[in-house]
């Protein structure tokens, strides 16, 4: 019963956010002249709009069927008299289009509304909406770095070429670009089959939805050869300015891809490491090759590592950064 109450309760809701509040409700029961399996298998209420009033009914049961409940419906109709709209959970495509052309007035719990006897039909397709997270993906940060740095004025890039040239997945790229599409930080236009990509906006817009791309840290004996990296965290800081730092600050940043590459012999533990020193590798969550053809990682990836540091030097450092690139502020 309590079940019945909310469910007519947010269909009225429903109803009234798009109608308006002057859409009243009111008490009715099935004469005895109706049969009793629409007496004891429907729930009704009375609806008001104005001055016109229609009956809305709704099956106990979940065993229904559609062709069952248009004839039901149908009746409900021509014995009482009035106009009937039908209050139902789940609604299928194929119901809705079939309720339609049956001209079967409905309003389902996805918001789907089909009122024709008031003069209004409202069919509204309803997704399952999807907060965008405030915080970008590392596939969508990385196409986002990439558009910033080569951005060279207004120059746009197609879908496709950034999906080659970052080596994403195509439909690891689309996913990317409809995150930044949503938060607003790029545009796109369709030209022929390309999906043009511009950015829309500025580095100071988009810092709030970036984050550090260090996903973990490996501790090794020493420096394995023949790997690509780009030196990175406090010891890339470190080269470009008077700091100095420890082997424990960590220093070379590469791919998820080459970490599954390094032979497991030369990992050490972490108090290992703090015991008899080594090198630490930061597997980043994107490629650090690919933002930059420096020995150093990139300046955004290196401020978004840093940034969280107490050290008062390393925020003097990371501020000659943010003034590079036009940053307000963390």
């Amino acid at each position: 019963m309590v079940q019945n109450i909310r469910r007519w309760n947010n269909m009225f809701e429903t109803i009234k956010n798009i109608f308006g509040n002057s859409i009243t409700e009111g008490r009715f029961q099935f004469p005895k002249s109706i049969p009793n399996f629409i007496r004891y298998g429907y729930s009704v209420r009375r609806l008001f709009f104005g001055e016109k009033s229609c009956l809305m009914v709704a099956p106990k049961g979940k065993d229904w069927n559609l062709a069952t409940l248009k004839k039901q419906i149908r009746l409900i109709e021509e014995m009482l008299h009035e106009p009937v709209i039908v209050q139902l959970d789940k609604l299928t495509a194929l119901q809705r289009t079939n309720l339609i052309e049956s001209r079967i007035a409905f309003v389902s719990a996805k918001g789907q509304i089909f009122i024709p006897f008031w003069g209004c039909y409202f069919e509204e397709k309803i997704l399952n909406p999807q907060k965008v997270p405030a915080l970008l993906s590392a596939n969508a940060q990385l196409v986002f770095l990439y558009l910033y740095y080569n951005k060279n004025g207004n120059k746009t890039l197609t879908q496709t070429q950034i999906s080659k040239t970052i080596h994403l997945p195509k439909a690891t790229c689309a996913r990317a670009v409809q995150q930044l599409r949503d938060l607003d930080l790029i545009s796109s236009a369709s030209e022929g089959t390309a999906n043009l990509i511009a950015l829309k906006s500025d580095l100071n817009s988009a810092f709030p939805h970036l984050t550090s791309p260090v996903q973990k840290l490996l501790f090794v004996k020493s420096m394995p050869l023949n790997i690509s990296f780009r030196i990175s965290g406090l010891k890339a800081l470190s080269e470009r300015s008077d700091l100095v730092s420890l082997s424990s600050d960590g220093g070379f940043a590469v791919s998820r891809e080459t970490a599954i590459t390094l032979d497991k012999n030369i990992l050490i533990d972490e108090q290992t490491f703090r015991d008899f020193g080594g090198e630490i590798i930061e597997v980043w969550k994107y490629d650090p090759l690919l933002l930059t053809d420096s020995e150093y990682a990139d300046d955004i990836s290196l401020l978004l590592e840093l940034s969280g540091s107490e050290d008062e030097r390393v925020q003097i450092e990371l501020d000659i950064i943010r003034q590079k690139h036009g940053l307000k502020g963390e």
